[in-house]
C-alpha cells in the first residue's frame, strides 16, 4: 500500500518508551524515624500502654495499628467517675518497625520514645532519627460487656 503509515514494528525498529526518573516524591532515600508519646490532652503527664499491635521487624502499611494507650487524669480532676480516656495510634506512612521500646502495662511519660522506624528494613540504626513518624490518634469509646449486650 502506497502512502500508508509504516509503524516502528513494520520498519524493523523496536518501539521503546523513553527512560524517565521517578518523581522525587517516589524516590526512596532511607530514613530513620522515631515515635515518641505526644501530649494528647493538655493535662496528661503519662499514659499506660494497653496493647502493642506489631512486633519488631514488621513492615507497616498506611493505617496499620501501632499501640493502644490509656490516659488517666484522676490525679488532676478527682471525681466519682474518673476521667480515663483510651486512644489508638495508627501509621500514616509506610515504615518498618525496627525497635520497640515499650510493652503492655508500661506507664510512659510524655516525650518518651515508643519505637524506632525506618523506611528501608535494612537501614543501619547508628544515626539519630531524622523526624517523627507520621501517625494519627483516634479516641476509643470503651464499653463494658453489660452495656454492649455481652453480659446477657
Amino acid at each position: 500500500m502506497r502512502g500508508a503509515y509504516a509503524g516502528p514494528a513494520e520498519r524493523g525498529a523496536i518501539a521503546r518508551a523513553p527512560l524517565r526518573q521517578p518523581h522525587r516524591s517516589r524516590r526512596r532515600n532511607p530514613l530513620l524515624l522515631a515515635l515518641t508519646l505526644p501530649r494528647i490532652n493538655e493535662h496528661m503527664l503519662s499514659a499506660v500502654v494497653a496493647a502493642v499491635h506489631p512486633s519488631a521487624g514488621a513492615e507497616l502499611a498506611v493505617g496499620a495499628k501501632l499501640v493502644d494507650l490509656t490516659v488517666d487524669l484522676t490525679a488532676i480532676a478527682a471525681q466519682d467517675c474518673p476521667p480515663v480516656s483510651h486512644f489508638r495510634m495508627v501509621v500514616r506512612e509506610r515504615a518498618c518497625l525496627r525497635e520497640l521500646a515499650v510493652a503492655p502495662v508500661n506507664e510512659i511519660a510524655v516525650g518518651t520514645r515508643i519505637a524506632l522506624f525506618s523506611t528501608d528494613p535494612h537501614e543501619l540504626l547508628d544515626a539519630e532519627p531524622v523526624r517523627e513518624l507520621r501517625v494519627a490518634i483516634a479516641g476509643i469509646l470503651m464499653q463494658a460487656p453489660a452495656w454492649s449486650g455481652g453480659g446477657r
